[in-house]
């Protein structure tokens, strides 16, 4: 499910669009390159500006397919929800576009007694 459209500066090296879900819309969400400061810390921060400034709504990891196209694994957060939410953004064939993804994890199956 698509829920998100975004577009690539190559001169700020950032990524902005809008995220829409069910329970509300993002607009001027930025993915801003984040100063990596260990091997498993993310290429990204997911924010969004609000009256009082930038707020931060995830995080990115850069990831690639298992057919070798690059795109981004997405975590988003929010004290509203139960927990975090994952999603990929995926950059057009021409990378000045993009769309974020999100579909819900399978159900775990109950271990037999």
């Amino acid at each position: 499910m698509i829920i998100g459209n975004f577009t690539y500066s190559k001169q700020d090296k950032f990524y902005s669009g809008t995220i829409q879900t069910m329970s509300g819309c993002h607009e001027d969400v930025l993915f801003q390159p984040a100063k990596k400061q260990g091997e498993n810390s993310p290429d990204y921060r997911v924010t969004v500006d609000g009256p009082q400034g930038s707020v931060e709504l995830g995080a990115a990891w850069k990831r690639k397919s298992a057919k070798g196209r690059e795109y981004l694994s997405v975590r988003l957060d929010d004290p509203a929800n139960p927990r975090p939410f994952f999603a990929a953004l995926l950059p057009s064939e021409k990378g000045a576009s993009a769309i974020l993804i999100w579909s819900r994890p399978a159900r775990r199956k109950a271990k037999a007694a």
